[in-house]
């Protein structure tokens, strides 16, 4: 299966606040599939970074 950079990131925040909040992301494919998934500890900005490296890291390999 070859995978893209067109792959979606969606988060979904799952407990706590501030430093200590608790995001679930997953990158989905244009059907709907899940392609991978993942959490991350902290904020939006980092959970997203997460998940983008996750993508960039599909679509090299």
């Amino acid at each position: 299966m070859a995978v893209s950079a067109e792959l979606e990131i969606r988060l979904r925040r799952v407990g706590g606040v501030g430093p200590n909040t608790k995001w679930d992301w997953s990158l989905v494919d244009a059907q709907g599939n899940v392609v991978k998934k993942g959490s991350a500890l902290g904020e939006e900005a980092k959970a997203f970074a997460t998940a983008r490296r996750a993508r960039e890291k599909l679509a090299q390999g």
